[in-house]
């Protein structure tokens, strides 16, 4: 019994693992990087913007960033998927 359950759940793995190589995101071949640090929201967003109407990028996002440095708050680093 405990081989056929072991089996099953090794045929399920080797599908779904087919599955989801066959249909990996369109930034698969692009690589992730940080592209500006220490920005205001505003400006982080405004940037992440312009680099996907330039096609620079297609995926982007703004995170926040504690620097010690800048003790009285913080900043956004723009992460990109770039081509």
């Amino acid at each position: 019994m405990r081989h056929r359950i072991t089996a099953s759940a090794l045929v399920a793995v080797t599908t779904l693992a087919s599955v989801l190589v066959t249909s990996a995101p369109a930034h698969a071949a692009s690589t992730l990087q940080v592209v500006y640090t220490n920005l205001s929201y505003d400006i982080c967003v405004s940037f992440g913007r312009s680099g996907q109407e330039t096609g620079r990028w297609q995926t982007w996002w703004c995170s926040t960033h504690y620097p010690q440095t800048y003790p009285g708050g913080y900043t956004y680093d723009l992460w990109a998927y770039v081509n």
